[in-house]
Order: structure tokens, then C-alpha cells, then sequence
């Protein structure tokens, strides 16, 4: 087994921050990633994932499946998501949108996938080779034979992977999941002061019975999701801007520079001090 990374702090540096909650934007990319880790959120964009090395945990509509070596899962539009790594895991991942594959896109307007994970495959070279030329093409390339590249190869992988797994009917009528709209709100909404009877009260619940829904869903508690998203802002400040520590705390929502201290630490094995000292 690899030994796990003595670095935290560069863990979370790169492209692995492209995942948003909802499509910032509709764009094509596909990446290596170390220890992946992150909040549950969807997408409009198919997310498909090649574990190359380790174990990464996938949790799918509240359902976890712990990925191995060789194995390879598929993310349909819109199905929330989110990722683990206990220890040490290696992983391509895909983003595809659907705008960029127009004939799937029809295909896939009314059928999704039979299953997610895709084991014991006799394509799995074929497949990886696939991934690792999808990585090498700079997504912000505005060449026309870059963009035709990837549209190609995109499309050889999503055939494959329609073949191996198959596809079914999906119901006439989708409707947006509690879930989602309670993603979406706390998307929208993370930057304010934000409580927990407050947004219950939003949804129509009771403080205890939405923090029991909560928990179901996501396995976290709210002020935990929340403070992750604001950790997660922050980073990016830390990335971007000279702004002080206790600027960017209070600026991403948090009350004191002590709890975003703690937020940070938590969803990153490191202060802010030291992840803007490692840049």
C-alpha cells in the first residue's frame, strides 16, 4: 500500500477545487487527484472516476460504495455526491457536460445508468488510456483541433462506459430532491449568518427533526457543512487576495477568527498561516 502523504497542505491545491455545488460554468475537464475529499453537491455535468491506486470512498445518493484499484464510477447529472479517502487514494476524474456531447445528451434525457460501478472490465486499459489523454489537454485551450480532441475521446469513453454498465428508463417527471434544495440554499446563502432554526424554519421543520434530516443526508451536522463551505471560500481567498487572515474569516461568514481556525484545520490539516506559507 502507498504511505499517505506528509503533506496536507498540498493535498488540496490544483484542480480538485473545480467541483462546485452547481456548474459554475459548463466546461469540460478531467484531472489527477491525491486523497480526494469533498462536500456533498451535484451538477449538471456527468463525473466519471478512475481509481488508479488505493481506496476511495463514493457516497452516491446517500448510498457508499468504496472504490478499489482498476475500478472505475459513474456520477449522473444531478445525483448528489461526495468523497472520501481514509488513507491514500490516486484517481482520474472527468467532468463532461452533456452540452458538449450532444447525441448523449438526447440519449440520456430520459435514461440513466444501470450502475454506477464498473468492476472486472475487459476495456480497463482501454479506459485508462482514455482518462490519463483526457488529463493532458488544457481545458482553458480555446483551439478548435484541442476542443475536437476532447470532444472525441469523450465520447469513446462515455460509449464504453454505456456499454459496460447499460442504461435504463428514468421517470418522465424529475423533480428537484430536498436534498438539492437544501444544497442550493445553503450554497446561495453560506456567506450570511446562517442557524440552524432559521434555515429548519425555511424548510418547514423543527430545529431537532431538520437536524435529524441533515444528518441523514449528509452525515455531517449543518454547522459542519457550513463551516466547510466557508473553509473552502476562504481557501481560495488565501489563494488569491493579500487580505488578512481575519479579514477573509470574517468576509466568509465566520463570527470569530478562533472558529474559522478551527473550521479551517478541520477541512484541511493545516492553519490558514500555513497553507498561504506553502503557496
Amino acid at each position: 500500500m502507498k504511505e499517505k502523504t506528509n503533506s496536507k497542505v498540498n493535498r488540496y491545491r490544483g484542480d480538485s477545487s473545480y467541483e462546485y455545488m452547481r456548474d459554475s460554468k459548463q466546461t469540460f475537464n478531467c484531472w489527477e487527484v491525491v486523497n480526494n475529499k469533498f462536500w456533498p453537491h451535484f451538477h449538471s455535468s456527468i463525473e466519471l472516476i478512475y481509481v488508479t491506486e488505493g481506496e476511495l470512498k463514493v457516497t452516491l445518493n446517500s448510498q457508499l460504495y468504496c472504490l478499489q484499484e482498476n475500478q472505475i464510477f459513474i456520477i449522473p447529472s444531478y445525483y448528489i455526491h461526495s468523497y472520501d479517502t481514509d488513507y491514500y487514494s490516486k484517481a482520474y476524474i472527468a467532468i463532461i457536460p452533456l452540452d458538449s456531447v450532444p447525441s448523449y445528451k438526447t440519449q440520456l434525457a430520459k435514461k440513466t445508468f444501470v450502475k454506477p460501478l464498473i468492476d472486472n472490465s475487459p476495456n480497463t486499459q482501454e479506459l485508462l488510456h482514455l482518462f490519463k489523454t483526457l488529463s493532458l489537454y488544457d481545458v482553458n485551450s480555446n483551439e478548435a483541433i484541442t476542443a475536437g480532441i476532447r470532444k472525441g475521446y469523450s465520447y469513446a469513453l462515455l460509449g464504453l462506459l454505456i456499454k459496460e454498465s447499460g442504461l435504463t428508463e428514468t421517470e418522465s417527471s424529475r423533480t428537484i430532491s430536498l436534498a438539492q434544495e437544501i444544497l442550493i440554499y445553503l450554497q446561495d446563502n453560506y456567506l450570511k449568518p446562517l442557524k440552524l432554526e432559521e434555515t429548519a424554519a425555511h424548510f418547514g421543520y423543527s430545529k431537532s427533526r431538520f437536524s435529524h434530516i441533515f444528518n441523514e443526508y449528509f452525515d455531517c451536522s449543518l454547522v459542519d457543512y457550513i463551516n466547510g463551505l466557508r473553509s473552502r471560500h476562504a481557501l481560495k481567498l488565501l489563494q488569491d487576495t493579500n487580505d488578512t487572515v481575519t479579514d477573509i474569516a470574517l468576509s466568509c461568514g465566520f463570527d470569530s477568527t478562533r472558529t474559522f481556525y478551527r473550521a479551517f484545520y478541520k477541512a484541511f490539516g493545516c492553519t490558514p498561516g500555513d497553507y498561504r506559507n506553502s503557496m
